[in-house]
């Protein structure tokens, strides 16, 4: 179990560990095995953990802290005792390294805390202490950290079902993992992207990016993760209802699994292979698994512990034997409830209805279904709850307020049909049943409409080449920062940039490779500014930062940061012989009535950099 917590292993610290002045050649060793992701048992990654410990002096407080950071993700969580040990440790050293804030051992202990409570399934209050840390780590202005807070925060929203929210993180943790190289946990991230789209609905965009993954995995024969990504491939195979394939793939992951002798991982994945022969109608072979399996199954691995018995529940049901079935069903309730998975529960309170009725206990049944109804409502209230901020600002809500009165309507309906029900024990299943259907495809109609329109708006704001704000957008956001500067009377500076030499990379390499160092100077630029900064493409290689509530002198330490990481960038990834630099220019509000003053200061700055010899700052 500690190998999986590792593939969320956030250390954010790399030039930390080499800046130290104190040689331990072995002990770095340790650490770059442990960052590069690769496969290591659970016995070798103790192991590991305390010869890295062994080798460090007293007075090593650098890597006496990355040890600290090491062990926290490195936690056994087999079980829920040792989960609550894991956040007992965590907690610990918080209060230990509390001061000075923010820090980058605070925030990463932040981070292996809240995917701690995330297992325990305490994701209501999470939120706070992760979005927290992930402001801390824009403070140290550290972007392996943001990226890794990022990514962890879009896997739990992922989990949790708001798509949205956690594409967006995934999406701006991936720019930044590849802008700094970080190939595996860039592979990491993907996956969790890949498997957003699943959970969304869209199996088949998520199966083409887990087949890209799990390729480009054993092309590097990282077997692991290969193993992991074709269980995430056997999950696509089973929403697009390809049973037969994604049988295939489960037995695949499980020879894996018992070929490492992890006997919990295999009947894991052998209940993955019963649910989907269920689906097949193969039950006397699912029940077999199944019964196979049920040893190695305790409740405290409360995600198969769930839907192992949901699965005998269905097996029970169909074979006749209800009463087994009920005993069945009642185990995945509990533990459904226990981890609050709304998507499990749903589908047991609806088994559980069938077997009531089965049984001619009409009361049991109606409750039942009652109970399920409810889970929905419930569900779809909290979603469009968390959504609604979001959706004021970014889209025409009109049709989405439309939308969700139609839905309440459709909730006020219901309840009065189960009142009809009530009195009607034959009807009331069918008509609650088609009700639950109608609000079900009202709700993903709903929410499609709005992915809709979220990638309409960005198209028309957005540069097609380097997905950075156009021109109009720019501008525009230039003129509310300007005003918001003259209203308040805080700094806005701009920092205008072009590639230098463009024209002789087009010439020599052509367009294709210029328009490749065009994306690559827009990645860079935007993954080193704040979410509250806007960095937009204004022309074929000019580029525009807008920075509200920076002065000048911040303003010209972040472009000659630009600048310098522009020109150490590796361009030779993207053509050999290729060097690329930049040229920049300052500027700040200074009392000026609109825009085009400040961009004329900005221009002039710029031209100031071309004729000092290019690849420079100045200011105006």
């Amino acid at each position: 179990m500690a190998r999986i917590i590792t593939l969320f292993f956030t250390i954010g610290f790399i030039c930390i560990a080499y800046a130290n002045p104190i040689a331990n050649p072995r002990a770095d060793e340790i650490y770059k095995l442990f960052d590069s992701g690769h496969f290591v048992s659970d016995e070798d990654n103790r192991k590991l953990l305390d010869e890295y410990k062994s080798t460090l002096s007293a007075d090593d407080i650098v890597r006496q802290k990355i040890y600290i950071r090491l062990n926290c993700w490195s936690l056994p969580t087999d079980t829920s005792e040792k989960i609550k040990a894991a956040v007992d440790y965590a907690d610990e050293y918080l209060q230990i390294y509390s001061q000075p804030t923010p820090s980058s051992i605070s925030i990463d202990l932040q981070y292996c805390k809240v995917w701690y409570l995330h297992m325990q399934g305490k994701n209501d209050n999470i939120f706070t202490e992760l979005d927290t840390a992930i402001e801390s780590a824009y403070q140290l202005e550290d972007l392996r950290l943001i990226a890794d807070g990022r990514s962890i925060r879009g896997a739990i929203l992922s989990y949790l079902g708001n798509f949205s929210a956690a594409l967006e993180d995934l999406i701006t943790a991936q720019n930044m993992y590849e802008s700094l190289n970080l190939t595996y946990w860039a592979n990491v991230n993907l996956g969790e992207i890949a498997s957003s789209y699943r959970r969304f609905g869209d199996a088949e965009t998520a199966l083409k990016y887990q087949i890209k993954l799990e390729q480009n995995y054993l092309k590097h024969q990282q077997f692991y993760e290969a193993n992991q990504t074709n269980g995430q491939i056997a999950l696509s195979l089973e929403k697009l209802e390809r049973y037969e394939e994604a049988i295939q793939h489960n037995k695949k992951s499980r020879d894996f699994w018992l070929t490492q002798n992890e006997l919990v991982a295999a009947a894991n994945t052998s209940v993955n292979i019963a649910g989907n022969l269920i689906r097949l109608n193969r039950l006397n072979e699912a029940d077999t698994i199944l019964q196979t399996t049920k040893p190695l199954i305790t409740p405290d691995n409360d995600g198969s512990y769930s839907y192992m018995n949901l699965f005998l529940a269905q097996i029970h049901f169909k074979q006749g034997h209800y009463n087994q079935a009920i005993i069945d069903i009642t185990h995945a309730e509990k533990s459904f409830n226990a981890n609050n998975n709304i998507r499990g529960l749903n589908q047991t309170l609806q088994l559980k209805s069938k077997i009531y009725q089965a049984l001619q206990q009409w009361q049991q049944a109606y409750e039942a279904l009652e109970s399920f109804v409810e889970s929905h409502i419930s569900q779809d209230k909290k979603v469009f709850s968390e959504r609604n901020s979001e959706m004021q600002i970014r889209f025409d809500t009109n049709k989405i307020q439309t939308e969700n009165k139609l839905l309440i309507q459709r909730n006020d309906d219901k309840k009065q049909q189960l009142e009809i029900l009530q009195r009607n024990k034959d009807m009331q299943i069918v008509i609650i049943t088609l009700v639950a259907i109608i609000l079900l495809i009202v709700s993903i109609y709903a929410y499609k409409q709005v992915i809709r329109k979220q990638l309409f708006r960005r198209l028309a704001l957005t540069d097609e080449l380097t997905k950075l704000a156009n021109r109009r957008y720019t501008y525009t956001q230039g003129n509310h920062f300007l005003k918001a500067a003259q209203q308040s009377e805080k700094p806005f500076s701009i920092i205008s940039f072009d590639a230098d030499y463009f024209k002789l990379v087009n010439d020599t390499y052509g367009h294709d490779m210029g328009d490749k160092v065009l994306v690559k100077l827009a990645s860079i630029s935007a993954s080193m500014m704040r979410e509250t900064d806007v960095v937009g493409r204004v022309g074929g290689e000019e580029f525009l930062i807008l920075l509200p509530n920076i002065d000048k002198t911040k303003a010209i330490e972040i472009a000659n940061r630009l600048v310098d990481t522009i020109d150490k960038y590796d361009w030779s990834q993207i053509s050999p012989n290729l060097h690329q630099t930049v040229s920049a220019g300052v500027t700040s509000y200074s009392n000026e009535k609109d825009l085009s003053p400040l961009l004329l200061k900005a221009d002039k700055a710029l031209y100031s950099a071309k004729a000092a010899g290019r690849n420079c700052v100045k200011a105006e």
